[in-house]
């Protein structure tokens, strides 16, 4: 076997060691760096985060910014038993009409569903089960969209964006800071065959340059505010605004802070001690 596929075979992995009432910060800490995923390991009294971050020197630089804080280091992890896990994977119901299919799996026993998307999360992210994931995804298929520009921040395997596109967005703009996200949601939007009203970029910074029907950010409550003000000036007057990733508990300053840049709320709705929120843009 050559170095190339050996090396293909092997992802780099960040690990953190903290105590269990550190481990809400840093999970916040490795999603702003760019994790998709994080896996929670008990290791005595302590706790490991495991995440993905991208490559050799963003991993790098992700532990010497927390040296100060945790315990950190790199393993490198062979993911060619990673695969059996497909074998258990089950579609996503959103709801009566909306299914998130892993790609490899038989469609024909949800025929009943008007809308079928086949995802392919590959190794970084997931398949739509998330609660968050779910909860966006089910206001996004309840808007209308027909016709509309949709931004994606936070954009992983694509999945919000192809269901926005499948749901008649005419085009769709996803943004996700994790090395490989564009590639990945590329693909997923040509197995979908909406490659035509999507584009995938590399980044995290909201797109100054273009006003948007329809937002929706599936991130983190600390990301969120963050790109509070850039999020809203992306967005048109009277358009919506899609926000999730947050932890019930920790909603109403996100949605504050929304509400004081000129949004009003249209609907909350949890799932699973997660939140989400529709809101309008109302100037």
């Amino acid at each position: 076997m050559g170095d190339e596929q050996v090396a293909a075979q092997r992802v780099l992995h960040v690990v953190l060691r903290l105590g269990g009432d550190q481990v809400e910060l840093g999970v916040d800490f490795l999603m702003q760096h760019g994790a998709r995923a994080v896996e929670e390991r008990s290791v005595g009294e302590d706790i490991e985060l495991w995440s993905v971050i991208g490559d050799t020197d963003a991993s790098t630089r992700c532990i010497s910014q927390c040296a100060n804080r945790w315990s950190g280091r790199l393993e490198w992890v062979d993911t060619t038993p990673s695969d059996e896990w497909k074998r258990f994977a089950q579609p996503v119901v959103v709801n009566s009409e909306l299914v998130l299919i892993p790609s490899w799996k038989d469609a024909s026993a949800f025929d009943q569903y008007n809308l079928n998307v086949f995802i392919d999360p590959e190794e970084s992210f997931g398949l739509g089960d998330h609660p968050t994931t779910r909860l966006v995804a089910d206001a996004l298929f309840r808007q209308n969209l027909h016709g509309v520009s949709v931004l994606d921040m936070g954009s992983g395997s694509g999945v919000l964006s192809i269901v926005a596109a499948l749901c008649g967005a005419q085009r769709v703009l996803g943004i996700d800071r994790a090395q490989g996200a564009a590639a990945i949601a590329t693909r997923n939007a040509v197995r979908n065959r909406v490659a035509d009203k999507t584009e995938f970029r590399s980044g995290s910074t909201v797109p100054s340059d273009e006003k948007f029907d329809v937002a929706a950010a599936n991130i983190l409550a600390p990301v969120l505010l963050e790109i509070s003000e850039s999020l809203v000036d992306a967005v048109e007057v009277g358009g919506i605004i899609i926000l999730s990733g947050l932890h019930v508990d920790r909603s109403a300053f996100v949605v504050e802070r929304y509400s004081s840049l000129g949004c009003s709320v249209v609907e909350e709705s949890t799932l699973d001690d997660w939140f989400a929120v529709v809101m309008k843009r109302m100037r």
